[in-house]
């Protein structure tokens, strides 16, 4: 459904972009899900663009259609589930699901996965569940779009993912990521090998001005978000390593940054990596292989592992092969 909005910019406003004007007087309105659900926009009666400037007394005329769905439907797709008790729900997620529904994956995430799960399979009955069975068919999507979720893993990388089955374990959980009281550890295979066994990576992230899916790391601390990645080589083939990087931050694609910024990309990386067409079918060698949390009801430290998944191993195997060969 299509709807109209009308603004006259307050007095005393500075200068400012119109979608950074919108996305402050529209309640749930960040810049992108304005941007994807945009139809037209209009300054002082002339066509314009979201990055157009804005100042007090200008006239805004936006048309903006829902991109999201009325509300959640559950579906039926495999979960592997490393662990559940009466609070969370911790998952082994397999590449190419994506975390939660936005803007090009509205269905088939790790939310419709769950509430499925939840609804059907779980031997436990959640509140996330009670919600769920009282909002259905209801408009009612905004609500339980991330319901329980309280980090991501991207689309292209597999492995420990950890929910929350209430608000109140989802507020714990929360807190514990966000004052960096967990441990987060990766499998990756990177495309070319350290030169140092053991490392700590420290830059600044920030978005790239050129591309609005990738991002960029820079050793100028000032320029973006800190970033830190400490890392072990645990074996080398030839050209390629197998390495464990242990993030002390949760930079948005932190660690394929980091990777690349010491000139060691990870193999089958979309973004940042090298086009071999030999490890394309296998995808992208990132893997969360084990996360240490404390859990709501107990406040003790528990540690989730994800095993390699095949893909990963047969990778493995074929780089042995190869090194074994000369």
């Amino acid at each position: 459904m299509t709807e109209i909005f009308e603004f006259k910019v307050p007095d005393g406003t500075g200068k400012l972009r119109l979608d950074a004007f919108c996305s402050s007087v529209l309640p749930n309105m960040t810049r992108s899900r304005l941007k994807t659900g945009m139809q037209s926009v209009e300054l002082n009666g002339r066509q314009a663009k979201l990055s157009s400037s804005v100042q007090a007394g200008d006239r805004i005329k936006l048309m903006w259609n829902n991109p999201s769905p009325d509300f959640l439907i559950p579906e039926h797709i495999p979960l592997q589930i490393l662990y559940e008790d009466n609070d969370v729900i911790a998952v082994n997620k397999r590449v190419g699901m994506v975390t939660h529904p936005a803007a090009g994956n509205w269905t088939g995430t790790l939310v419709q996965a769950l509430a499925y799960y939840r609804l059907h399979t779980s031997p436990i009955h959640d509140k996330f569940a009670g919600l769920l069975e009282a909002e259905q068919g209801r408009g009612n999507f905004e609500d339980l779009l991330r319901a329980g979720i309280v980090h991501r893993l991207d689309k292209d990388t597999s492995g420990v993912l950890i929910t929350a089955r209430s608000a109140a374990a989802e507020a714990f959980l929360k807190d514990e990521f966000k004052m960096r009281r967990t441990e987060k550890y990766y499998a990756a295979i990177l495309n070319g090998v350290p030169e140092k066994r053991t490392g700590v990576i420290e830059t600044s992230v920030f978005r790239d001005e050129h591309s609005r899916i990738r991002f960029t790391a820079s050793a100028d601390l000032a320029k973006g978000k800190y970033a830190r990645s400490r890392y072990k080589v645990l074996r080398v083939y030839g050209r390629y390593a197998l390495v464990l990087f242990k993030i002390d931050t949760g930079r948005t694609h932190q660690i394929r940054l980091h990777a690349r910024f010491i000139g060691c990309p990870i193999v089958g990386d979309p973004l940042y990596g090298k086009k071999e067409a030999e490890w394309k079918p296998y995808g992208m060698m990132l893997h969360a292989y084990r996360l240490c949390v404390a859990l709501p009801s107990t406040r003790e430290k528990t540690v989730f592992t994800a095993p390699l998944p095949r893909r990963f191993q047969t990778v493995l195997h074929l780089l042995r092969t190869q090194q074994a060969n000369g």
